[in-house]
């Protein structure tokens, strides 16, 4: 019974480190793809233009590998489907042209499913034209007109997979005697391996998770196995002679509950900002949506950081850091008291906060002050988009569809922001 105690014990606590390192995967590759809806906003702004492509597309290949790590294989828009523009044009020339909704060639069935299905979608490994293997996201585009929303094309960004699993991290695994394995299952149920440890995993617990169109597992087992049965023997000897041992078995179960509660301040609050993290924010939304009637005084509040990426480049990532810090700071001390307050991503929050329409002009009069009044020790302001989408002012849509809300009226916010400042947008986000 002590033995299955332990081996239980310690298939939990793995199970508390796959959905930590699940929520790890999702939020990288989620910074990734974010990049390509930054993409889809500009060509919405310049009406399905891609002239700014050239000076853009540099912007958020750096981006993306100064914030994850991940180096790009590319980044292209494909008008109808193919092919015009692509970075780094060296050594991807022969992508021009290429039609990305012609399902006979290799990685395409998957981009014509984003066009049928206007989602994101993440392909299976392929050989991208000699430019070695890679994994690629197709997010479609479509343009709003007096007609309605006509199909554009397509954003992509391919990944080097190499890069990918470098900046997943599995390297602590080993250096903790963790043995690993993730893969993802394709839309035919087939399993494609993208990393494992030298040593197999063996009667390993198993954590999947969705993203985008893959269902994607990871498998993680100790290197020397769920228990050592030497251990245990010393144990009876120690039970039949020390009395005492009543006391460091207690010891045992206090840390363990120690470890849960490390484990669970892991999984779901934000280190640098102290935030519920991503993974919160997601089970925050499964409940509300598994309720029968949302709460009527729900309002949904997106929040982004103005110019946080001027402040890394001119003044460093410590800069960066004390603005989120403030953001948070700022908006818990709004919020708390009414919701929860979440970080969704580098420089973007989201709070999920009850309260009547008066409290509602309150706490925004509050934040903005708050705001105002800031000061840091490297930066001498802060600014942050915001938009604010009440049930009660649309009460017949889901809280996807509030979030969806509250993002346009903050990614206007922005805009204003931007076009009254005169700074230029691209170089400051």
């Amino acid at each position: 019974m002590y033995v299955r105690s332990e081996i239980l014990d310690s298939r939990n606590i793995y199970q508390y480190i796959a959905k930590d390192k699940a929520d790890h995967i999702a939020t990288t590759v989620n910074n990734v793809i974010l990049r390509a809806e930054v993409m889809n906003a500009l060509i919405q702004d310049h009406n399905g233009g891609t002239e700014f492509f050239g000076a853009m597309a540099g912007v958020i290949y750096d981006d993306v590998y100064n914030q994850t790590g991940i180096k790009l294989e590319y980044i292209a828009v494909a008008p109808d489907g193919v092919i015009t523009d692509i970075y780094p044009y060296s050594g991807h020339e022969d992508l021009i042209g290429f039609d990305l909704l012609d399902v006979t060639k290799p990685g395409n069935v998957q981009s014509k499913d984003a066009f049928e299905s206007g989602d994101t979608v993440l392909t299976n490994y392929y050989d991208i034209k000699n430019n070695g293997i890679g994994m690629t996201a197709a997010n479609p585009l479509y343009i709003n007109n007096v007609n309605g929303s006509n199909f554009w094309g397509i954003v992509s960004l391919s990944c080097n997979p190499e890069s990918l699993i470098e900046a997943l991290k599995f390297d602590a695994f080993t250096d903790m005697g963790m043995n690993y394995r993730l893969s993802y299952i394709d839309s035919h149920n087939t399993k494609h391996l993208i990393t494992e440890s030298e040593t197999p995993v063996k009667d390993e617990i198993v954590y999947q998770f969705n993203m985008y169109n893959l269902t994607w597992e990871l498998s993680l087992c100790p290197d020397e196995g769920w228990y050592s049965y030497k251990n245990f023997l010393v144990v009876v000897i120690i039970f039949l002679c020390i009395s005492g041992l009543i006391s460091l078995f207690a010891n045992m179960l206090l840390k363990i509950r120690e470890t849960n509660h490390e484990l669970w301040k892991i999984s779901n609050l934000d280190k640098l900002t102290g935030c519920y993290n991503r993974r919160a924010y997601e089970e925050k939304l499964k409940d509300i949506g598994k309720e029968d009637k949302m709460c009527g005084n729900l309002v949904y509040v997106a929040v982004d950081i103005n110019g946080l990426k001027k402040a890394n480049d001119t003044l460093g990532h410590e800069a960066g850091d004390e603005l989120i810090k403030g953001a948070a700071t700022c908006l818990m001390n709004c919020f708390r008291e009414y919701g929860n307050v979440f970080r969704t991503g580098g420089d973007e929050f989201v709070s999920i906060i009850c309260c009547d329409e008066k409290t509602l002009e309150k706490c925004k009069n509050t934040l903005d002050r708050s705001i105002n009044k800031w000061k840091g020790e490297l930066n001498i302001s802060l600014s942050m988009s915001k938009g604010y989408a009440p049930h009660y002012e649309f009460p017949d849509l889901s809280i996807t569809e509030l979030a969806k809300t509250a993002d346009q009226r903050m990614y206007e916010d922005k805009r204003n922001f931007y076009v009254k400042s005169g700074q230029d947008r691209r170089g400051s986000r």
